[in-house]
């Protein structure tokens, strides 16, 4: 069973295949990226997210005009429920100002009474009498704000309450019917449309409904790419593709790492001393506060995003640049930038040939300046790779402050592997969660696709610009790959990283653990389209300690200053996870299959679905036998 992908019969199967059968589209290489995006695919991509929603509403069959209606009422409904409570909180300010004078009034008549029954105790140079009538009007306003609070206020606010409570109710029972109303169009929404609608946008770029193993191979033993083995490292995020046959991904990684943190403490000492002043003695107090600092082991944890790119282009040369803030800096600032750094670059390049090196300046001083990758280690190769063309568009990427986010982006490329680490990309959400467009309001279920699916391929498009301003990127086409016929997986080593952490971390760490953690996973078995792991979750409980340092005092002695102080124990656990792959899985299948949710409740105590993907935390370790069944249901 296909996914409705606009008025596209699409399967998981079918975002692997060629565009051009998909969407009537051609392939068209993208040699200027920054121009392109602005002249052409920024409102290409803009009409076809348009498009596709409209196909899904149609598709859908919700009555806009209804909903609309109901929208309406639901917000008239709310102004009425902010203009009732608005009045609630006045009514409780007064209240709660009127208990104040009470608690005031209170206050007056035990003063009162307390300074009539020993005029010394407060010092108060008042006549009785004035006493007596203090008590008096105090009783009496008390009285009052009771009767006030008792008869008005309490009673208005009672009445309010009354009020909102049906108002929320009608509001409620309103949103019921627009949820309703939605449900045949949220019920639409599935994963993997933000990736089609890249594609559609720009066929060049092939979207993979999930990372599978013989992808996972191609990259690795083609172009070197490492596997999940790094145990301070966890895969959140994983999306694969190819371009112009080309394989790349889009990663984010969390990185753990063991540093320090420095602890504080203080101490506050008093004491006293004695001096004979003027004939006679003085004691003069004195205070200090004593600090001290310990530095311990501490855990870090950072995430990062970067787009991994294979191509067997210049297979022999290394680099890497970062940043050089170029689109910050106005045209004089730039210059002064190239002139001082060409200035350092050909000091580099006459050091290099004095010392036998490769090292030359580049021709276009600009570009060795701002691109900065002085560390190359083939110039022949690089220069290939950066033709008169590239160096152009780079040039044009680094310096764009208006279309899009200019020189925000390292870049790496370790022999045949490229990896390109935006800033833009670091906190952009990737999922294409479905969850994030379903509403219960048209309108604003509209304006959400649309938002999101046009900033997703913005960022996504300038993550990869700077690999498709290098024509022979695309132009250079990957040798004959030979695959294995038999995996010890379905599913790359990535992805399974990728399904555990979108699982409630809850059903995976230790329960002791007070810290992020790194989730790590190995294969436990293998059977047709289903796999079983084991995802070891590594934390770390907290330690408390005190440690009590010596620090010399003002007065004149050693003190043992307290310092807390947390010791970070490292804590693992171990889970079971199920994941099985088939185009069949989607969610709008195994939402409406009795017996998937039948044998979910039985095997699983929390589950996962993306487009082609199943993945379950499960109560034990399937065997292939078990697993076997899995993919007899999935196929």
């Amino acid at each position: 069973m296909g996914e409705y992908y606009g008025k596209y019969i699409i399967t998981s199967s079918d975002l692997l295949a060629d565009p051009e059968r998909l969407f009537m589209d051609h392939e068209e290489n993208i040699y200027e990226p920054v121009s392109l995006f602005q002249s052409r695919f920024k409102e290409a991509h803009s009409k076809n997210v348009s498009d596709f929603f409209d196909d899904l509403f149609q598709k859908s069959g919700v009555d806009a005009a209804k909903n609309a209606d109901t929208v309406t009422q639901i917000d008239a409904k709310q102004k009425e429920i902010d203009t009732e409570d608005k009045k609630r909180k006045s009514k409780r300010k007064l209240k709660g100002f009127c208990i104040f004078l009470i608690v005031v009034f209170g206050a007056a008549i035990v003063v009162s009474a307390l300074s009539l029954y020993d005029p010394t105790l407060f010092s108060i140079p008042w006549p009785s009498l004035y006493f007596i009538l203090l008590i008096i009007g105090s009783v009496l306003g008390i009285v009052g704000l009771g009767l006030i609070i008792g008869l008005n206020l309490q009673k208005a606010i009672k009445i309010l309450e009354k009020t909102l409570a049906k108002l929320n109710k009608d509001k409620q029972d309103l949103l019921n019917i627009a949820w309703k109303q939605m449900e045949p169009l949220n019920s639409l929404f599935d994963w993997g449309m933000t990736q089609a609608l890249v594609q559609k946008t720009i066929p060049l770029v092939h979207m993979d409904p999930y990372f599978d193993n013989q992808r996972f191979e191609f990259l690795r033993y083609k172009y070197g790419l490492a596997d999940n083995s790094a145990l301070g490292r966890s895969v959140t995020y994983v999306q694969s593709g190819e371009i112009a046959g080309n394989p790349f991904l889009l990663a984010r990684v969390l990185d753990h790492w063991m540093g320090t943190k420095t602890y504080d403490g203080s101490l506050t000492i008093t004491w006293t001393t004695t001096t004979y002043v003027n004939g006679h003695w003085e004691t003069e107090n004195h205070t200090q506060t004593l600090h001290a600092s310990v530095t311990k082991p501490f855990p870090f944890y950072q995430g990062k995003t970067y787009v991994i790119y294979g191509n067997e282009a210049a297979p022999d040369l290394s680099f890497s640049r970062e940043p050089s803030g170029a689109n910050k800096m106005n045209e004089r600032e730039i210059a002064h930038f190239v002139d001082q750094k060409a200035k350092k670059i050909e000091k580099m390049a006459q050091k290099s040939v004095t010392n036998g090196g490769s090292f030359t300046a580049l021709g276009e001083q600009e570009f060795d300046a701002l691109f900065g990758a002085v560390d190359r280690d083939n110039e022949v190769q690089f220069r290939l790779l950066f033709t008169p063309l590239a160096q152009r568009e780079l040039l044009t990427i680094i310096k764009d402050k208006v279309v899009g986010f200019g020189d925000d982006f390292s870049f790496q490329k370790q022999k045949g592997l490229n990896y390109v680490s935006p800033a833009h990309m670091q906190n952009q959400d990737l999922s294409g969660d479905p969850s994030y467009f379903a509403s219960f309001s048209l309108a604003y279920s509209r304006q959400a696709f649309n938002d999101y699916n046009n900033g997703y391929f913005k960022a996504f498009y300038f993550a990869m610009a700077p690999l498709l301003a290098i024509p022979i990127y695309q132009q250079q086409k990957p040798h004959e790959f030979i695959y294995r016929n038999v995996y010890r997986s379905n599913v790359s080593c990535y992805e399974h990283e990728y399904l555990a952490n979108q699982l409630p971390i809850d059903k995976f760490k230790n329960p002791i653990s007070v810290t992020t953690n790194i989730l790590k996973t190995q294969v436990l078995a293998s059977s047709g389209s289903a796999d079983t792991v084991q995802v070891t979750a590594h934390g770390f409980q907290g330690i408390n300690h005190i440690d009590y340092v010596s620090v010399y005092g003002g007065d004149g002695f050693y003190h043992s200053v307290p310092v807390p102080w947390v010791e970070y124990s490292p804590v693992s656990k171990v889970t079971p996870m199920v994941i099985g792959s088939s185009e069949l899985i989607n969610r709008a299948n195994i939402a409406g299959h009795k017996d998937w949710q039948s044998f979910l409740n039985g095997a699983s105590q929390a589950a996962i679905f993306r487009q082609g993907i199943l993945a379950f935390v499960s109560m034990q370790a399937w065997d292939e036998t078990a697993l076997s069944k899995i993919s007899e249901v999935i196929k």
